[in-house]
């Protein structure tokens, strides 16, 4: 994995002009001229770090320690994904595998929707969303799993 460690005053200027959730900032720009869109996450000490894609690093061949430009600007457009109609509909039809699903990480349900999208045949596309509603009702069994065997915890 390559990162980039901000500097403190850069990281409080970050802050400064940032929206929303100051531990976990949407940013884009550029390293070595190649775009990108990620988010800084604290590093502590009051600086954040830049996690870059092995997509980035692999094709400007960077290896740890290099220097590099990078070019930063806070994000300000909205990352929500946009769910494909088939997807949406085959949630939809289980009310409790859309509510699982609106409680992800705007990134995972960004990748999710990637991988169904991903698909090149209408066969493959129809059974991986069925697998994305399947797993969502495994996820929501795991919590409810998880929050009975809490409550049972208490009493003893």
């Amino acid at each position: 994995m390559r990162c980039v460690d901000i500097p403190r005053d850069v990281s409080k200027a970050i802050r400064s002009v940032a929206d929303g959730d100051p531990l976990h900032i949407p940013v884009r720009g550029w390293i070595e001229g190649l775009p990108f869109k990620s988010t800084l996450v604290p590093r502590g000490g009051g600086s954040y770090r830049l996690h870059v894609h092995s997509r980035i690093w692999r094709k400007l061949r960077i290896d740890v320690g290099a220097a590099v430009e990078v070019t930063l600007l806070v994000d300000t457009e909205p990352r929500e994904a946009v769910l494909p109609p088939d997807l949406a509909a085959g949630l939809a039809d289980v009310p409790r595998a859309l509510a699982v699903f609106n409680t992800l990480t705007v990134a995972l349900r960004r990748q999710i929707v990637q991988y169904v999208d991903s698909a090149k045949q209408v066969r493959t596309r129809e059974k991986r969303v069925q697998v994305v509603v399947r797993r969502m009702l495994e996820r929501a069994r795991k919590r409810r799993k998880k929050t009975k065997g809490k409550r049972a915890g208490k009493g003893t």
